[in-house]
């Protein structure tokens, strides 16, 4: 009995744990990735010079090339370099998905625990905003990475620096072609596959209470902080990834191939996807919408407690099953009447059971 009262406490203790952990998260996101770009008239403001660079800019950084890509970081951060550039040649694949190898050569990236040292050691008056995990000066080829000791940020390096190079490869590509910023985020989002449960609750939730940013709001959104930011970036990607998924990849690549070529953006996509942008976001709304609002459900604190409860249900009705069963196994041995033949000698003639060897 005490047994089946504690296994019952046992897992009613560990549903109340999970969903406590369960309600934390939900309350309180994992930290994204998130990079910045630095477009050419800013970088101009900032550092008011031109685009050709001696690197590496900072004195006394450790230098390494691997897989074409040119490292520079601080030596009391060596180790956690080694773990980032160690990841460069599957950095580097990834961005191939959509664009070219020689779009993903000759880049220069630091891995700095302050990323905005490369803008202090130029005498910039500007910087990277303090969310940004990475940051990526478009015109220069140059990748910024922040890096902090293992185990106190959940910040993945490895990660930006995919998603980075894609940056700069398609930057190399369009030249001086205009691309949409939301292109450009989500273009590397898909490549990396940097989706998470997180993105995909403020996606889902922002689309059941009808605060989904336009094409052109996304872009207005970028470079904000908190669910502004994160809602633009799960736009992003899930919209691009979208279109790779009903279209094939080559319809990315051709939109690519097309608007560096000197077509404008938005006449590239209709000529590719029989519909322009704008349209294309709303039959991606429409889909999404239907997809997206029962996962929201789901993972929603409510949801969560629901199914911990039917869990906590099903595991209390299990243990009161067994407690029945057990006591009604007790029941029937002490109902059963023993053979005489199974008692010592001793006991046949001894108290209740004198009457049994009557003749």
């Amino acid at each position: 009995m005490r047994q089946i009262y504690r296994r019952v406490l046992q897992i009613a203790f560990a549903w109340l744990f999970c969903f406590v952990a369960a309600t934390a998260i939900a309350q309180n996101p994992p930290i994204d990735n998130y990079g910045a770009l630095v477009g050419d008239a800013q970088i101009e403001e900032w550092l008011g010079r031109e685009s050709r660079l001696d690197h590496p800019v900072i004195g006394g950084l450790e230098t390494q090339d691997a897989e074409q890509l040119h490292f520079y970081f601080e030596r009391n951060y060596a180790q956690r370099a080694q773990a980032v550039i160690r990841t460069a040649h599957d950095a580097r694949q990834k961005s191939l998905r959509f664009l070219p190898p020689e779009a993903v050569e000759n880049i220069h990236i630091y891995l700095l625990g302050d990323i905005n040292r490369y803008f202090r050691e130029q005498g910039s008056q500007g910087g990277a905003p303090e969310w940004a995990a990475g940051l990526t000066i478009l015109r220069d080829g140059v990748i910024l990475i922040k890096l902090v000791p293992r185990g106190t940020s959940r910040i993945e390096p490895e990660m930006t620096l995919a998603h980075e190079l894609n940056h700069v490869a398609l930057r190399r590509i369009a030249r001086d072609a205009y691309f949409p910023h939301w292109f450009y985020e989500g273009l590397a989002m898909t490549t990396t596959d940097d989706w998470n449960i997180n993105r995909a609750e403020v996606l889902a939730r922002a689309s059941m209470a009808g605060k989904l940013f336009d094409l052109d709001g996304i872009d207005d959104a970028f470079g904000k902080i908190g669910a502004t930011v994160e809602l633009a970036y799960a736009e992003s990607a899930h919209f691009v990834s979208w279109l790779a998924k009903e279209n094939g990849d080559e319809s990315i690549k051709k939109l690519i191939e097309q608007t560096a070529n000197g077509q404008p953006f938005d006449a590239a996509f209709s000529d590719i996807y029989g519909r322009s942008p704008r349209a294309a976001f709303a039959l991606w709304h429409d889909q999404m919408s239907r997809d997206r609002s029962l996962f929201a459900n789901v993972f929603s604190p409510e949801g969560i407690f629901f199914i911990i409860s039917v869990f906590a249900a099903i595991a209390l009705t299990i243990a009161l099953i067994r407690r029945t069963s057990a006591r009604k196994q007790r029941l029937a041995a002490m109902a059963r009447e023993d053979s005489l033949e199974t008692l010592p000698e001793n006991l046949r003639n001894f108290g209740p059971f004198t009457h049994s060897n009557k003749k």
